[in-house]
């Protein structure tokens, strides 16, 4: 690993690769929680960490990191504190530029240096909270992940680890220009854009709960389909899909009509 100096590698670790241990029956490794969460936090200040955690089945735990190729990965894993004599260690390499996507490659700067982690939240302004938390939780299927009665703040996602959508109501004790500002905001294109496995579907479920639909749903150029929607409030949306291919196989071409050539001089019956 680089951690001796503190220092990155000079070629940029283009691989990913998955590290998976499971415990053997005298359970986790080294079993020092702190020597592991150092050690953790290093792969993460020199740009190698992608992700970690427990696993269930079997009890163990996996480590997905970045390195330049084998070799250099089993530099990282050297003196790996999860990994105990009993238990058995697996690593599985994956070149996402030969063989997938998903997953950005490029090492983040380095911690401390006011790097983006996490696209946290996204605001969107209402009028009545309440009639907002049941629409978005009935019609679009959001969780609501966080809220305070006492100072309105709530939180809403498709998930953990999802992006939230905060819905704020403007509040006269704000002040000006703030409420003023806030209050304007209301019933505007957001710029938020959902994917769905069905736009069509979608489009169904929003006309159950009363939605306003401005467009679609469309195809699109790409090859998806897309679908502009409102909330209660007014604030737009857009949804779109990937699309799905056809099986119904392509059509033929016209068949061109054939002239048969005649002779010089000779006449044709019409």
């Amino acid at each position: 690993m680089d951690s001796a100096g503190g220092r990155r590698p000079g070629p940029k670790p283009r691989r990913i690769y998955l590290r998976l241990i499971a415990w053997g029956p005298e359970g986790p490794g080294e079993n020092r929680p702190g020597v592991q969460r150092q050690w953790i936090a290093e792969l993460d200040r020199v740009g190698r960490l992608v992700a970690e955690g427990p696993t269930t089945a079997p009890v163990g735990h996996a480590l997905l990191f970045r390195a330049t190729d084998r070799a250099e990965s089993e530099r990282v894993l050297r003196g790996d504190p999860f990994r105990g004599p009993g238990d058995l260690r697996t690593v599985w390499e994956w070149s996402a530029p030969r063989s997938g996507s998903g997953i950005n490659l490029e090492p983040p700067p380095a911690r401390g240096s006011g790097r983006l982690t996490v696209l946290n939240r996204i605001s969107v302004f209402v009028r009545d909270q309440a009639r907002a938390i049941a629409w978005y939780c009935d019609a679009l299927g959001l969780e609501v992940r966080a809220q305070d009665p006492e100072t309105e703040f709530v939180e809403l996602s498709l998930g953990p680890g999802a992006a939230a959508i905060t819905l704020i109501r403007p509040r006269p004790e704000w002040g000006e220009p703030a409420y003023r500002e806030a209050a304007e905001r209301i019933g505007q294109p957001t710029g938020i854009a959902f994917q769905t496995d069905n736009v069509d579907a979608l489009a169904l479920r929003l006309r159950h709960h009363g939605s306003r639909i401005s467009t679609g749903p469309k195809a699109e150029p790409w090859g998806g389909r897309s679908l502009r929607f409102a909330d209660p409030d007014g604030n737009e949306f857009l949804a779109f899909d990937r699309g799905t291919p056809s099986l119904e196989p392509p059509p033929r071409p016209p068949r061109r009509a054939h002239r048969r050539r005649l002779p010089p001089g000779s006449a044709t019956l019409l």
